[in-house]
């Protein structure tokens, strides 16, 4: 037990003493009053424990529930495809083949689904040729290509900035200037 649980019964137990009524002056009449004391305890401590757990449950079936923080119900997400196809063609693999099992009965109805599947995906793969095919013949009847746009922004240089790109244009001329000299002098030199 915790410090503070031992503290509440031995605050309670204080209480109780004080009310002991007068006419128990037998050892025999205060151990009956104690243990009334112990049973009404017990009760109190058993009626917190429901109390607690009955919080713990409403919180929980809070968190389960399907609403939102407002309290109002959360929307359902859409079924997938194939949870449709399932839900759809469920009662008729049912009524087809009534000796298969539960698990017998989904294997066929993934089996089909798969082919399903599969045919599905050729008419998305055959509607999309067809409108690829219907553009490209309209493209053709107007004669007019569509090429991208592209749009070039010219670079705005004002006066001022040109006038400092040739003051820095005009040292780096007169230091390549300088080099070709020098290498010139040193081929000149080799030559010799």
């Amino acid at each position: 037990m915790s410090a503070a649980a031992v503290q509440t019964i031995g605050m309670a137990f204080k209480e109780y003493m004080k009310n002991i009524p007068d006419e128990i002056n037998t050892s025999k009449g205060l151990d009956e009053h104690f243990a009334q004391f112990k049973k009404d305890f017990k009760e109190k401590k058993k009626n917190n424990k429901i109390e607690i757990a009955e919080k713990k449950k409403d919180t929980k079936k809070k968190k389960r529930s399907n609403l939102d923080e407002d309290g109002n119900e959360k929307p359902k997400k859409p079924l997938t495809k194939y949870q449709q196809y399932i839900r759809d063609n469920q009662q008729r693999i049912r009524e087809e083949f009534p000796e298969l099992s539960n698990t017998e009965r989904f294997s066929k109805l993934a089996e089909e689904w798969k082919a399903y599947k599969a045919t599905l995906a050729d008419a998305v793969d055959a509607a999309d040729e067809e409108e690829e095919t219907v553009e490209a013949q309209e493209a053709e009847e107007t004669d007019e290509v569509e090429e991208p746009v592209v749009e070039v922004e010219e670079p705005v240089v004002e006066e001022a900035e040109e006038a400092v790109v040739e003051e820095d244009e005009k040292p780096k001329k007169a230091k390549k200037a300088k080099k070709e000299a020098k290498t010139d002098k040193k081929k000149d030199k080799d030559s010799e």
